[in-house]
């Protein structure tokens, strides 16, 4: 049997203002699993304005794992338990430089768009996401 480890997250609460990236905590994947890839398409320039941020919970709304994009592009392929799940992806505005920005100094959570995906053994599900600048963002499932 062999056992994958990936980085994982505590539960917290859906994104908002005052969200901070809980530390990551390591887990593991056993039994049946697929792959979750996501590619976020959005201006090159995203980096010098907001942050963005990927979510992806459990059917109960757990998150399973969460991660901070402060540089573009954001793209993020994890080894996960074959199940269905949420994918969530939201930016930050930031004032200045987004690289030394604090959680203190980002705005509040915008441009919220999800969908659910399910995994199956051995398969790679695809997530598309559009993040233009000027509109809300959308997600297709591959």
């Amino acid at each position: 049997m062999s056992l994958t480890v990936l980085t994982a997250c505590r539960a917290d609460p859906a994104p908002a203002g005052g969200l901070s990236i809980p530390p990551h905590q390591p887990s593991v994947v056993a039994g049946p699993s697929g792959t979750l890839d996501v590619v976020v398409r959005e201006p090159a320039d995203r980096s010098q304005t907001a942050v963005r941020y990927l979510r992806v919970e459990d059917d109960q709304g757990k998150p399973v794992l969460e991660r901070e994009y402060r540089t573009a592009p954001a793209v993020l392929s994890a080894p996960l338990s074959a199940a269905r799940y949420r994918v969530i992806t939201w930016s930050r505005d930031c004032s200045g430089s987004c690289q030394a920005a604090t959680d203190a100094t980002l705005g509040k959570a915008t441009r919220i768009c999800g969908t659910r995906v399910s995994i199956a053994e051995g398969v790679v599900a695809k997530v598309a996401v559009e993040a233009p600048s000027d509109a809300d963002c959308s997600m297709i499932v591959a």
